[in-house]
């Protein structure tokens, strides 16, 4: 890691000059951003050193009761757990007593404030790590990734059978997909497309669960885009002077930082209609200690969180063409 010595007065004579008319310090001059990861993430706090989902489906659709027979018995299916350990996430930076004694603008005795940054960028990027590697290595209590083409449904084929106009979406039976097949750039069809699958989306014994997206999630680079799909008062690109229907749908563009993949884009519900969950286990704090022989300042800074996927459902994801 760069600049990860003992930082002493040598390494910065300008604190030590008197009249310099400004100091372009990052972690307080560059304006901060809000945190991006509480507008998606449920949060959560957590007291013990790793937390476990489990899934849990409900009873299937309730059949005609012929007069004088029995009603049909069905009961739950138990479905997988997923386990979320809190990781610990740290840093430490040295300074001699000296260049804090003598450093005439006071900038190094504020270190936990740049800490405090880091710390935000570490919470960032595990949050969108969620849609980076969902396609890849994240994976829910079914087992397959976040975002798949053909997410198992507990209830099977029979759950599929089930969910009404569906046969034109799933792509095979038993399953259901909440990303697309190719994976696609932001389109109008494709948007179209995405709405459309998870407006559909059925639970594990084939009901429908009546979600809604709210967040178009989307790249720096797909701001122009995002902002034609959801703000033109006519179809973008179309000559025909067609309603942009999307505009009734009530999407929200959300702009994340640190998204990896430039063409990627995807919706997700409201907080209450997905289970992408951040455990606070320890908050950020600072400490500051000093070495007795080498009077050397030691300021730490720790926090300890976990990320997790539950279910898939509420999400969309597509990593562009």
């Amino acid at each position: 890691m760069p600049g990860n010595s003992v930082m002493s007065r040598n390494q910065f004579p300008p604190a030590l000059a008197p009249g310099l008319r400004h100091t372009f310090v990052h972690w307080l001059d560059l304006k901060e951003h809000m945190p991006q990861y509480v507008h998606y993430m449920n949060e959560m706090t957590s007291d013990d050193a790793y937390e476990i989902d489990w899934e849990l489906s409900g009873t299937a659709p309730m059949p005609l009761l012929t007069e004088g027979s029995a009603p049909a018995t069905d009961g739950l299916i138990s479905g997988g757990t997923k386990k979320v350990v809190h990781l610990e996430y740290g840093l430490l930076s040295e300074v001699t007593r000296q260049l804090v004694d003598d450093d005439k603008y006071h900038l190094f005795a504020r270190m936990p404030e740049s800490h405090a940054r880091s710390g935000m960028f570490a919470r960032e990027a595990a949050c969108c790590s969620l849609f980076n590697l969902g396609g890849t290595s994240i994976t829910t209590t079914n087992g397959a990734t976040l975002f798949n083409t053909a997410q198992p449904l507990m209830g099977g084929v029979s759950a599929t059978s089930i969910a009404p106009n569906v046969s034109t979406i799933i792509n095979s039976a038993g399953t259901y997909p909440n990303r697309p097949t190719p994976d696609a750039d932001l389109t109008m069809t494709s948007l179209q497309q995405a709405i459309t699958m998870i407006a559909l989306q059925p639970d594990d014994r084939g009901i429908p669960v009546h979600v809604k997206p709210k967040w178009l999630i989307h790249t720096v680079q797909q701001r122009r885009n995002v902002r034609e799909l959801l703000g033109s008062p006519g179809v973008p690109g179309s000559s025909n002077n067609e309603l942009n229907w999307v505009i009734a749908e009530n999407l929200q563009g959300m702009e994340l930082n640190y998204l990896t993949s430039p063409n990627g884009w995807g919706l997700i519900a409201e907080k209450e209609g997905h289970q992408l969950k951040f455990y606070e286990r320890k908050p950020l704090a600072a400490a500051t200690d000093d070495d007795f022989k080498t009077q050397v300042l030691l300021f730490r800074s720790n926090q300890r969180f976990g990320v997790v996927a539950t279910s898939w459902r509420g999400t969309y994801f597509s990593y562009g063409a």
